[in-house]
């Protein structure tokens, strides 16, 4: 199980007392404890009896930390220039306390947060937020059908789905939205709309806004020249904050169909964003090959 050491990274070891020492080493020594990288790890401050040391990662494996104390206190110990006092020991404010835990003890608490970890998993997963985008949903030029579809066949699976009203074409409300339902702990984020290449598309510019390493692969990418749209092509985009997964599916609700049969298998499987996008391009492309064909200067409308 990983832990995020909520930025509570710094280890102090004390009765460890130095002499002629060279404290690259210690560091290096550390790290390869721990299983981090040599330079995520550095020795920040030197006192009479005890040392500290700063970790420049924001998460741990509970193998790599739990239980780790007589460990580490043995490796340090066995270097050039290190002694160690009768109650040696290593501190820490935070989550990294936990190095201090003997192995059955670190064993027990990591099977409990396992546990603890999945259970919530498993709650945030069924709760879905639905946004559909577009003036023309806020106006009700057009009818949405997406919305009630989703809340139906999320519903029926199990889901408690939360419809919103309708985002407006700005991406940074649409990347606002995005934001707060992450806080509020919802496990899936759909926006319907605003993945076309258009200049009033911005859905998938938006979820890079919160989450830059998404999955945006192309639908459909126009060629050089001759077409009429501002961007290049035709995205989705796919991306995980925390334990929130943000999709961005297009207008069309025989699409949106096709999108949502794909999401289903994939709802509580903790799927990598870049595999689900993937599936969900692949079945969209077939279909625009099935019934747009892909030419130069080819158009399709999506809301």
């Amino acid at each position: 199980m990983e832990y995020s050491l909520l930025n509570k990274t710094e280890l102090r070891l004390t009765e460890v007392y130095l002499q002629d020492c060279d404290l690259s080493v210690i560091a290096k020594t550390v790290a390869s404890v721990l299983r981090l990288p040599e330079d995520r790890v550095f020795v920040i401050d030197v006192r009479e009896d005890h040392i500290a040391l700063d970790l420049l990662v924001q998460s741990m494996e509970h193998s790599q930390f739990v239980g780790k104390e007589t460990e580490l206190l043995q490796a340090v110990g066995s270097l050039p220039g290190v002694r160690l006092g009768p109650h040696a020991g290593v501190h820490s404010e935070g989550v990294l306390g936990m190095i201090a835990l003997t192995p059955v003890e670190g064993a027990q608490v990591a099977k409990k947060s396992l546990q603890m970890g999945q259970e919530i998993q498993s709650k945030v997963r069924r709760r879905v937020k639905v946004f559909p985008t577009g003036f023309e949903v806020i106006q009700k030029m057009i009818e949405d059908t997406n919305t009630p579809y989703l809340v139906k066949a999320l519903g029926e699976a199990g889901c408690n789905v939360h419809a919103s009203e309708p985002l407006p074409d700005d991406v940074e409300v649409i990347a606002g939205a995005f934001r707060r339902a992450v806080e509020a702990g919802f496990g899936w984020i759909i926006t319907t709309g605003g993945v076309g290449a258009e200049d009033k598309d911005f859905s998938v510019e938006a979820l890079l806004r919160v989450c830059p390493d998404a999955a945006t692969p192309y639908i459909v990418k126009f060629g050089e020249g001759g077409h009429r749209h501002v961007k290049d092509g035709i995205r989705i985009g796919v991306g995980k904050v925390g334990l929130s997964y943000i999709v961005t599916f297009p207008g069309p609700h025989d699409e949106v169909r096709l999108c949502t049969d794909i999401l289903l298998s994939q709802l509580f499987a903790n799927p990598d964003p870049l595999v689900l996008a993937e599936q969900i391009a692949h079945r969209l492309r077939e279909r625009w090959l099935n019934t747009v064909g892909v030419h130069q200067n080819g158009h399709h409308h999506h809301a």
